[in-house]
């Protein structure tokens, strides 16, 4: 299976050099740019092969952040089949996360209520409730003990029932190494809550249950038991982005689709296929970040080192630059990821992130490897790149 993956990636490579350099004229040759009405031809790029075949249906889960409520666009809901709200925080005793202080409520728990209320549009979608622990602290209390754990399934119980939620997703992100016990207390979470869901009346017969994931949790399983999990969750939402971090010494692609080796420890298809050695591929939901990371930087060669920490530069941010023209584009064709160098100010800047290519490979890749479908992260994040929904909208057609 490994070896079939490997494969792909090479596959892959193949295309994105022949839509570069070999398509017919009559195709878009550049990843980067937008035709003009002067110069059509010189942004011409290899159509993507999505709607060749007939496809089954792909999740499409858009996480809804409580920060970005106001900024989601009708298209963005017009294009997911899943409204995943994004997010209720849980407490080392199980119970909702409801105030910062006693006078100031939590915003997750804020626009909860407003969801509850009716007030936060989300086309009717299906809906997906997003948990997490408030700290890392209440990540080990909230399963560290059957009592615990059992007062955390009946919040989140609570919350579905009241919400009416099509299903859940469990998003326990751990700092660092996890001791053999909480790895072993998240299992036994997870299988008690199964239980639990199979008693619940929504509008499907059994909510469905997610699991959000690192990528490299096949091979460093830290939290999750992938072999005891696999059975018993509809879908793992693997986050397949911050491969290079905000505190990376060096410039590099947020969310590289191969290209480990030399440079990188990880890469998409490598992980992805460690994950399918393991987890029925159908059940991987592949994510997709509508933002990357921005450095400043020695000079403007691929993964420079870095002179500041990285900042989250949103697919809108890097439209509008674009737009202003003050990002110079270029591509990696290493990891098969654009990334822009930025001269504007005395300082050079590195921006890598998402485009039309880069995202029309991934979404090869999903059909390709027969994945379950995609989770983005996060709308509100992309303005109004005109590129985006069409671009995702094909992974259905």
């Amino acid at each position: 299976m490994r070896r079939l993956f490997y494969l792909l990636g090479t596959s892959l490579v193949i295309m994105a050099i022949y839509a570069t350099f070999f398509a017919p004229k009559t195709y878009l040759l550049s990843p980067l740019c937008t035709p003009s009405a002067e110069a059509p031809e010189q942004c011409l790029h290899s159509r993507s092969s999505l709607k060749d075949p007939p496809s089954p249906t792909y999740l499409i889960l858009g996480f809804a952040p409580y920060w970005n409520l106001k900024k989601i666009t009708p298209e963005s809901l017009k294009s997911i089949t899943h409204f995943a709200y994004f997010n209720l925080h849980l407490k080392d005793d199980g119970s909702l996360y409801t105030h910062v202080k006693r006078s100031e409520q939590d915003p997750g728990y804020t626009n909860y209520l407003r969801l509850l209320a009716g007030t936060i549009d989300y086309a009717h979608k299906p809906l997906i409730i997003t948990f997490m622990p408030e700290s890392q602290s209440a990540l080990t209390g909230s399963l560290s003990s059957p009592t615990r754990r059992g007062q955390t399934i009946s919040t989140i119980l609570d919350v579905v029932k009241a919400t009416k939620a099509n299903g859940i997703n469990i998003d326990y992100e751990p700092l660092g190494d996890i001791s053999p016990t909480t790895q072993s207390n998240f299992t036994l979470f997870i299988q008690e809550l199964h239980q639990k869901l199979q008693t619940v009346s929504s509008p499907n017969p059994t909510p469905i249950l997610t699991i959000s994931t690192y990528a490299s949790a096949a091979i460093k399983p830290r939290l999750w038991d992938l072999r005891a999990l696999a059975p018993i969750t509809d879908y793992f939402v693997v986050m397949t982005y911050d491969y290079t971090m905000p505190n990376s010494t060096s410039s590099g692609p947020n969310s590289p689709l191969r290209g480990s080796g030399d440079n990188f420890e990880h890469d998409i298809i490598k992980n992805i296929a460690e994950f399918t050695t393991i987890v029925d591929s159908r059940k991987i939901i592949l994510g997709i970040p509508f933002y990357g990371y921005e450095w400043d930087t020695v000079d403007a060669t691929k993964y420079s080192p870095a002179t500041s920490k990285g900042s989250t530069a949103s697919l809108e941010r890097i439209q509008a630059m674009i737009d202003d023209k003050t990002l110079e584009l270029l591509w990696d064709r290493n990891t098969l990821t654009p990334y822009g160098v930025s001269t504007a100010s005395s300082q050079t800047t590195q921006i890598y992130f998402e485009n039309a290519t880069s995202l029309r490979l991934k979404l090869e890749f999903v059909r390709s490897a027969n994945l379950g479908g995609i989770a983005l992260w996060a709308l509100g994040y992309e303005g109004n790149v005109p590129w985006l929904w069409p671009t995702i909208n094909a992974l259905n057609k």
